[in-house]
Order: C-alpha cells, then sequence, then structure tokens
C-alpha cells in the first residue's frame, strides 16, 4: 500500500463509512477499514457475507483495501494496526447508534462510544 496516502476508516463496513470509503478509493488513498461487524450477520472471514459491501466497493472502485475485523474496545489491536500501517489519516464512524437501545442500554452505548473513542485516541498519539 504506497500509492497515495494510507486513511484508516473504523465502521468502515457499515453505511456511512462504506460510502466513506468509496470516496477515498476513487480519489487516489489507500484504506485500511476496522469494523467489528457488530451489525453484520454470523460467519466472520475476510470479506464473507458480512463484509459484502466491503467487497462492493471494490467491485465499484476497481480497487483494493484492507480490512481488518477489529473491535475498538480492544487497544491491543488498534496498537497491531498501527504498528501494520503506515497511517496518515484516520475517520472514525465506529459507533452504537440506535436511539432506542441506547435508552435501554446507556452503559452498553457509553463503553463503545466513548471508551472506544479514547482507545483510538490514545492508539492514535
Amino acid at each position: 500500500m504506497s500509492a497515495g496516502p494510507t486513511v484508516l476508516v473504523t465502521g468502515g463496513a457499515g453505511y456511512v463509512g462504506s460510502h466513506t470509503v468509496v470516496q477515498l478509493l476513487t480519489k487516489g488513498y489507500q484504506v485500511v477499514v476496522v469494523d467489528n461487524l457488530v451489525n453484520a450477520s454470523k460467519g466472520i472471514n475476510e470479506f464473507s457475507s458480512d463484509t459484502e459491501c466491503l467487497r462492493r466497493v471494490q467491485e465499484i472502485t476497481g480497487k483494493k483495501l484492507k480490512f481488518h475485523h477489529v473491535d475498538i474496545l480492544k487497544k491491543e489491536e488498534l496498537d497491531t494496526i498501527f504498528e501494520t500501517y503506515d497511517i496518515d489519516c484516520v475517520m472514525h464512524f465506529a459507533a452504537l447508534k440506535a436511539v432506542g437501545e441506547s435508552v435501554q442500554l446507556p452503559l452498553l452505548y457509553y463503553k463503545n462510544n466513548v471508551s472506544g473513542s479514547i482507545n483510538l485516541f490514545e492508539v492514535i498519539i
């Protein structure tokens, strides 16, 4: 991965993340996607049915991306990503987002959205 700057996209298999990845690839960026696939079905393999959208992103753009099944709550896995790639920029879309569920499970949302973001920020710096 050396053609253009490398962008890490957290939550890159989601709706907003995957559309962002299309734009980044189209503009010549190298893209590394990390996603825990919490909203996907079971059976995780690189570009399995869980990551069909990422396969389609590559098909649409004609360009490759790197995908890692990583939860931002696992700081050591984030460390590995930053050790593996020379990341120039991070676009952070990894979050839980269902309003009704967030009211029922506020601590789960806090842990994922706030603690996960803090993990990412600590690894970046």
